[in-house]
């Protein structure tokens, strides 16, 4: 696998899998359950707006939709992404009820599947504040062929902060956590790094990311509008129209 390989896939699920296990500290920075500060529900719906550099800041981009469905398969869930109304990919998570693992991800664009073994935690509670360090491996495959296109070790260092308050794209917030992510892929090209940064706030999950790939700009992203369980969060019937 080439290092353009990784960058695309980490480009790809960069956001969607932005967050990660606190270490052990005395006093949890959250207590509650995972679908509250990681709303997984089936049929839960997400819109993000993607910003991106230019010579004059950043500036809207295209917009991201991430679908929820729950799997057949125990407790797996499918997070379909898409961006501008193309399907891009997709992500499985597993929810064993403390944790939240990420098992696979599949990029469209270059037909590839990425599979972890052992799957790699996504999120934990309680969440505490300070450090952890995740390994696994990454197996690589064509899509549609199921052809074996590599393995690599993966290093995954996970920071966990108290985000006390902020804005959104929809308004302000308050009592949320922020999430540090550097995962490493150990490629024959060399090591690849995707790093990213995500507010959490429970009740609604990620409302502000940024990150990249090693050699790619860095993106942004702001929660636009949301469906969580019966919920509505924010106006997604306006926001085609705001920014068509």
């Amino acid at each position: 696998m080439t290092r353009s390989h990784v960058r695309t896939l980490g480009v790809l699920i960069l956001f969607a899998v932005g967050s990660g296990c606190g270490a052990a500290k005395t006093q949890p920075l959250f207590a509650r359950s995972l679908a509250e500060l990681v709303p997984h529900n089936d049929r839960d719906h997400f819109v993000f707006l993607v910003e991106r550099p230019t010579p004059n800041g950043f500036r809207p981009a295209a917009l991201q939709v991430e679908h929820v469905t729950k799997l057949p398969e125990g407790n797996d869930y499918e997070v379909a992404l898409s961006e501008d109304g193309m399907a891009t990919g997709r992500v499985i998570l597993r929810d064993d009820g403390t944790t939240l693992w990420l098992v696979a991800e599949e990029d469209y664009t270059r037909g590839l599947r990425l599979s972890y073994e052992p799957p790699l935690p996504y999120l934990s509670v309680p969440l505490f504040a300070g450090e952890s360090r995740a390994t696994s491996s990454a197996d690589l495959r064509q899509l549609g062929t199921n052809q074996a296109a590599g393995r690599l070790p993966v290093v995954q260092v996970t920071r966990a902060h108290a985000e006390p308050a902020g804005q959104w794209f929809a308004g302000a917030y308050a009592g949320g956590v922020r999430l540090e992510v550097q995962r490493t892929y150990q490629s024959p090209d060399g090591p690849m790094q995707l790093s990213s940064t995500t507010i959490l706030v429970p009740g609604i999950g990620e409302v502000r990311s940024e990150g990249a790939a090693s050699g790619s700009p860095v993106m942004r992203r702001q929660l636009a509008c949301a469906t969580i369980g019966n919920r509505r969060i924010g106006d997604c019937r306006s926001l085609a129209e705001r920014f068509r």
